[in-house]
């Protein structure tokens, strides 16, 4: 039941490229696409839905610009996830990362470092069935100060020493992420045993040249996220990827494409076929 649980509210937060993907026989899709339905805004906005005509599958609720709430709910089901983010000053300091069933199978709560303005590190305390764990991340960047991996040490069921290990790994071409790796293995003695080590690639392709919408959004809570769901890494990336694969340690890779509608200020507006809305308020 657990396991099932964890797989479909997965799938919600995975909706970006599983329910929208596009039908059509192209190869990529076309992704530039026009669209002049609805209404348009012509200033600054911001992410605010993305909907598939019966439910609002995420939601993002901000104030002035600044994200206070997300929820992901799953498409065939009521499971929702719902972040609450907190801020120190204009900084983000803390989003806590919930299930909406008992006992919680989602209870996370994670507080945020930076320096020089930019994120790095954060420590998660999670609580799973009544067993507390807790983990530090460190954000690394590259030379260019582009993302370059997040690692995780963790502490199972209330250890004083470190028990699994972590790493998601971005490579970028430009400002798009195209490939995510995540490694993860058993420690002991505080050291990764690489024998222990199992891989799984997201690769990310064909990305058009317009706006990303995920992109109005805070990065750092996607980084945050992104741990959780490497998949949707591509949210991170500053234009819209047309063909997620991903790569199993085991088994052949699963492709799925995308498309878009864009209205004419270039923000993708739907999916090919006019199923997942992308609605956005004002700024």
């Amino acid at each position: 039941m657990t396991k099932n649980y964890i797989l479909s509210t997965f799938a919600a937060i995975a909706l970006g490229f599983v329910v929208s993907c596009d039908n059509t026989t192209e190869d990529p899709p076309n992704q530039n696409k026009n669209t002049t339905s609805g209404t348009t805004i012509t200033g600054p906005r911001i992410l605010s839905k993305v909907n598939n005509g019966t439910k609002d599958l995420e939601e993002y609720v901000t104030t002035g610009g600044a994200l206070s709430q997300v929820f992901i709910r799953d498409a065939g089901s009521s499971n929702t996830l719902t972040s609450t983010v907190t801020y120190s000053g204009t900084t983000i300091s803390q989003i806590k990362i919930q299930d909406n069933v008992t006992p919680h199978v989602t209870d996370n709560t994670y507080a945020l470092t930076y320096t020089s303005g930019k994120l790095s590190a954060f420590t998660m305390d999670q609580t799973v069935m009544g067993m507390a764990n807790h983990s530090d991340f460190t954000v690394y960047y590259d030379a260019n100060g582009a993302l370059y991996r997040i690692v995780e040490k963790k502490k199972m069921a209330g250890s004083t020493s470190y028990t699994h290990y972590t790493e998601l790994k971005f490579t970028f071409s430009a400002n798009n992420i195209v490939k995510a790796d995540y490694t993860t293995m058993l420690m002991s003695g505080g050291t990764p045993t690489a024998s222990t080590a199992s891989t799984t690639s997201y690769l990310y392709e064909n990305y058009d040249t317009k706006v990303n919408p995920y992109t109005t959004l805070p990065k750092e809570y996607f980084m945050v996220s992104s741990t959780m769901t490497q998949l949707n890494a591509y949210m991170l990336s500053s234009n819209n990827v047309g063909k997620v694969t991903i790569q199993n340690p085991a088994g052949a890779a699963i492709s799925y494409p995308k498309g878009y509608l864009y209205d004419s200020q270039n923000y993708p507006v739907s999916d090919q076929s006019q199923t997942i809305k992308y609605i956005y308020k004002p700024l």
